[in-house]
């Protein structure tokens, strides 16, 4: 599979449908070694590979525009030539996710914003597919997020948060199609 047809909308034009290839698992194995189990992760690990590549998916999105830098710093994955900082967020799902699901970012007390850009993906439970959600800029996030603590319901769909988090409705990230343009415009 070249990376070019890697990429393309879903039936619901919502998302971008990313399907990795046999270099995108060498190389998210490859990063999860060296990575090793995060600290307080409530998956021992277990999310690592889908959570790499999911960087790995955004990272070709935005071919010659953001280079990878998360072996190098805490709070961001990728940096651009102009110094935007794109952090990615990737969770499991069992299928497509509805637009009224939330995007969530973990409470994390030392450097959770020191990212500009937000840029959130379900990745199938499989990992055959990963679905590239949508976009939006820290500060934004930070002004329209709601605050769950651990163990409160995370909506109507019967979860309840397992760490405390800052939620977004999906419905209301910006279109990933919008995403290189912003970049290239700043």
């Amino acid at each position: 599979m070249s990376k070019s047809n890697q990429f393309k909308p879903t039936a619901n034009k919502n998302f971008i449908e990313f399907r990795p290839n046999g270099e995108d698992f060498k190389l998210a194995a490859e990063r999860s070694e060296k990575m090793g189990v995060l600290q307080n992760s409530f998956t021992r690990g277990a999310g690592r590979m889908s959570g790499m590549l999911g960087e790995i998916a955004i990272h070709k999105y935005l071919e010659n525009i953001a280079e990878y830098s998360g072996d190098l710093v805490r709070g961001y994955d990728l940096i651009t030539e102009k110094g935007i900082k794109i952090e990615v967020k990737t969770k499991k799902a069992s299928r497509i996710p509805d637009p009224s699901y939330a995007a969530t970012v973990e409470s994390k007390k030392t450097y959770m914003f020191v990212n500009d850009i937000f840029v959130f993906l379900r990745g199938h439970d499989s990992m055959a597919k990963f679905w590239l959600l949508g976009w939006i800029k820290t500060s934004s996030f930070k002004r329209m997020s709601t605050f769950k603590n651990a163990g409160e319901d995370d909506g109507d769909n019967g979860f309840k948060c397992r760490v405390d988090q800052y939620t977004i409705p999906i419905a209301k990230l910006k279109p990933m199609s919008t995403l290189v343009d912003y970049l290239i415009s700043q």
